[in-house]
């Protein structure tokens, strides 16, 4: 399981850029989106779509991009694997 702030990091690494403000991954004007739309399958990025001057635009987000830190994202979702300690 890969949490949102890994996910941007690797998105990121591939080349792909990331509003800061809202989470929205994109490629440039015709970059290639196959990935975006395997991780939106998978349910790892949300997909909305966004009216322009020339149409609608399918947009890809990074699911709760407002939990900035790990141990926010802990706060709001405790169940996830990389949130869960275990003792030894």
């Amino acid at each position: 399981m890969i949490n949102s702030l890994d996910l941007a990091e690797l998105l990121e690494e591939e080349g792909y850029a990331l509003d800061e403000d809202t989470g929205e991954v994109y490629t440039e004007p015709n970059g290639k989106r196959t990935l975006l739309i395997m991780l939106a399958a998978l349910g790892k990025l949300y997909v909305r779509h966004e009216h322009q001057d020339h149409g609608w635009k399918l947009c890809f987000f990074i699911p709760h991009w407002r939990c900035y830190d790990q141990d926010d994202y802990c706060k709001q979702f405790p169940h996830e694997q990389q949130c869960k300690c275990y003792d030894l």
